[in-house]
């Protein structure tokens, strides 16, 4: 990866702000799509399952946004002779509010429907599944959620111990940076990240039965590669050139190792795809920055509901099947409802919830933020 700089440009974002928060929104929303297809059978638009024209990397965007702009966080937390902690206390308030949220609101639903009857509460399974829930960690899926939906209540919430490791393991990357210098850094980092990849791919990939790669698979090791690719990226923007002839040829190459991505075995796929994610990685900046103000405009009047949208939806997909409406509607129709009433609860998420919170922090990585609201961690999931 290199870093030499190119031509100094000045980013769109220092005249207006940026298309981010809308950037992992649509990403969420893409995330949303793919599940509604894969757990409801359900086209949109053009895409059909057997067709697979669609962004299926929502995940990889929400990875590499998180990078560039985490690691900006906990770089002005250190620049600023802040203690380490404040960081720490700004990753807890921008995703433990809304996950306990999540939770409280499931359970009680869940209670009201009676999936789960009162005298399991006190049940180990219940107990395990609330512990994994309210650590950060909920990777554990009970056969007491069988019979609702899928039979598993969120498997997208993966990606939150995935986020949180690498939250902890940031300000270790922030510290090396300043002792060796960030280009070394982030060759270590990304060699390393590389490693992790290989390793989950050799253990089988994210669909391995082996536990070593379950466990492997929701820290951040094999995902750092996709992290490290956001921080070099961020760092380096406004020395980069900046053209649309340049995002449309992130645009091609994108596409074209997307291509091979879908001919590669199933647990090798990740590897290719830390290449592919480079010129992603370019397309998603670009439009950060120079994206059309629509974007902006619609995350503005809305909320930032990105990572709202990403851990409802799959509670509301379940809920459709469990109900049986899922079978009164099809296609376009059906995965319509679903963003919408997923939003419907982001929306109420971020202003109830997330906005509230984020008002506690005490600084800010956006230029010339203060202690004004700090640009969120794109969220997973």
């Amino acid at each position: 990866m290199t870093l030499t700089a190119g031509p100094i440009t000045t980013p769109r974002t220092e005249r207006r702000q940026n298309c981010f928060d809308a950037l992992r929104l649509l990403a969420a929303v893409s995330v949303v799509v793919g599940h509604a297809n894969t757990h409801l059978g359900a086209g949109f638009l053009w895409y059909r399952h057997d067709n697979g024209l669609w962004f299926f990397d929502g995940v990889m965007a929400f990875f590499i946004l998180s990078g560039g702009m985490v690691y900006a966080s906990a770089d002005r937390c250190r620049r600023d002779g802040r203690p380490m902690r404040e960081y720490l206390r700004n990753r807890f308030l921008r995703i433990v509010p809304a996950l306990y949220a999540y939770f409280v609101v499931v359970v009680a639903v869940l209670l009201v429907l009676r999936v789960v009857p009162i005298g399991a509460i006190g049940s180990t399974p219940f107990l395990a599944w609330a512990v994994s829930n309210l650590a950060l960690i909920p990777v554990y899926h009970p056969a007491l959620f069988d019979g609702f939906g899928v039979g598993v209540l969120n498997g997208s919430l993966w990606t939150i111990p995935v986020e949180v490791s690498f939250y902890l393991v940031l300000p270790g990357l922030v510290w090396l940076a300043h002792r060796i210098g960030f280009r070394a850094m982030v060759a270590l980092a990304f060699a390393g990240g590389v490693t992790g990849t290989v390793l989950q791919a050799a253990l089988g990939g994210p669909t391995t039965e082996l536990l070593a790669g379950k466990l492997l698979g929701v820290t951040f090791w094999p995902w750092l590669a996709f992290f490290v690719i956001g921080i070099a990226l961020g760092r380096i923007w406004t020395r980069l050139p900046h053209h649309w002839t340049l995002a449309a040829g992130g645009v091609l190459l994108y596409t074209a190792g997307t291509v091979i991505r879908h001919h590669t075995a199933t647990e090798w796929s990740m590897v290719v795809g830390i290449a592919v994610a480079l010129p992603l990685a370019y397309l998603l900046f670009w439009l950060g920055h120079y994206g059309p103000a629509a974007l902006r405009r619609m995350t503005e009047r809305m909320g930032d509901l990105s990572f709202g949208v990403y851990i409802w939806h799959m509670p509301v997909i379940n809920l459709l099947i469990w109900s049986g409406i899922a079978g009164h509607f099809r296609d376009t129709v059906l995965v319509t409802a679903v963003i919408g009433l997923t939003c419907s609860l982001a929306f109420a998420s971020w202003h109830l919830v997330e906005k509230p919170a984020l008002r506690l922090k005490r600084y800010s990585s956006r230029a010339g933020g203060g202690t004004k609201r700090e640009q969120p961690a794109p969220q997973a999931g």
